[in-house]
């Protein structure tokens, strides 16, 4: 092709609509949708309850019954003392003879059918009676187990946090 040699044959430019005029209504459904979301959030918003006047609505939770089993143990004893419903029932392996026996029974009993099981375990129980309790739980049919990490306020401990505790 030689130099200045100008193209006289000129091509028809075309402009496709179809496509502009699916982004408008793209567009379209989306603002409808988008004012449609506020209009609701509006409404709900004005059928909450407000918490009216000085004091503070105050919410008394119930404690679910559940089988609770704490295992003690400090520093300076080599034993394991097994609590089973806030009564001790024995320690080491007599303990935990016990404790499987209890639990089946309790769990048999009308209407503990359903009660989960909780176990709290103090800092220097050995993780093999942890095992032992959770072996009980499980021998009786319970699977719902909830682990304590501490034991509650104002119930006095020794192990690792304790400001009594040797360290």
């Amino acid at each position: 092709m030689a130099r200045g040699k100008i193209i006289d044959d000129q091509e028809e430019v075309t402009l496709s609509i179809t496509p502009l005029i699916d982004v408008t209504f793209l567009l379209l459904i989306f603002f409808m949708c988008a004012m449609k979301f506020k209009t609701l959030e509006r409404k709900v918003a004005a059928f909450l309850p407000k918490d009216r006047g000085l004091a503070k609505t105050k919410i008394k939770l119930e404690e679910k019954a559940k089988i609770t089993v704490e295992l003690k143990r400090t520093r300076q004893e080599n034993v394991t003392r097994v609590k089973l419903l806030d009564s001790q029932i024995g320690v080491d392996e007599q303990g935990f003879q016990l404790l499987n026996q209890k639990i089946a029974q309790i769990h048999r009993s009308p209407g503990n059918e359903d009660l989960p099981g909780e176990i709290l375990a103090w800092a220097w129980v050995p993780h093999a009676h942890v095992i032992k309790a959770i072996d009980a739980f499980m021998a009786a049919g319970i699977t719902d187990i909830t682990f304590v990490g501490a034991p509650p306020q104002g119930v006095a401990h020794s192990g690792p946090g304790d400001p009594n505790s040797e360290k």
